[in-house]
């Protein structure tokens, strides 16, 4: 009995260290280069004004304010990349979309290349595969765009849609009530 104990003890001594160095090693990068996840909107124009990746201009490529927390940037690429979207919620930036260059590149070279740094993805479909832990998803779809998002801000954003779902289905109720 005392040497199965012991046994387990020493199985989960093995097993714990190995499992934490696996989680430590699967963090996903957060971002290409130095355009990252959680950067300010002011950061990321300046990041993407130095990027050789991007032909980014500037205030013109500026494309749109989808509300008064919510804005986009959207920006040529160079080399392999073609073009370049950065979504920001509240002023940070929480996903950055890359549409890659398919004359230069193919969806399987990426995908090697994602498996070989974070292992097999967790998700896949024939249309597009996905990597994820705490604080970030990495996704990759065909033809060839690669996405970095901040799960933490899809999440609240996700809250917050509900929320107002929520609310304007009784306002209709409401409404239909008066007929």
């Amino acid at each position: 009995m005392k040497s199965i104990g012991a046994a387990v003890w020493c199985t989960l001594l093995l097993v714990v260290p190995v499992s934490t160095i696996a989680a430590q090693e699967s963090t996903l990068r957060r971002g290409f280069r130095d355009i990252q996840l959680g950067s300010t909107f002011q950061e990321a124009q300046e990041r993407l004004a130095s990027e050789g990746a991007f032909a980014y201009r500037g205030e013109p490529d500026l494309s749109m304010s989808l509300s008064r927390s919510e804005s986009v940037i959207d920006s040529e690429g160079r080399g392999f990349v073609d073009r370049g979207l950065l979504q920001f919620s509240s002023d940070r930036l929480y996903i950055l979309t890359l549409y890659l260059d398919q004359t230069q590149l193919d969806y399987f070279q990426m995908f090697e290349q994602l498996v070989s740094r974070y292992g097999d993805p967790p998700e896949l479909t024939p249309r597009w595969a996905r990597w994820e832990d705490d604080r970030t998803r990495i996704e990759l779809e065909r033809p060839l765009t690669v996405r970095y998002l901040d799960r933490q801000v899809l999440q609240e954003l996700g809250s917050r849609v509900g929320i107002e779902r929520a609310i304007g289905s009784e306002e209709r109720d409401r409404f239909l009530e008066e007929f």
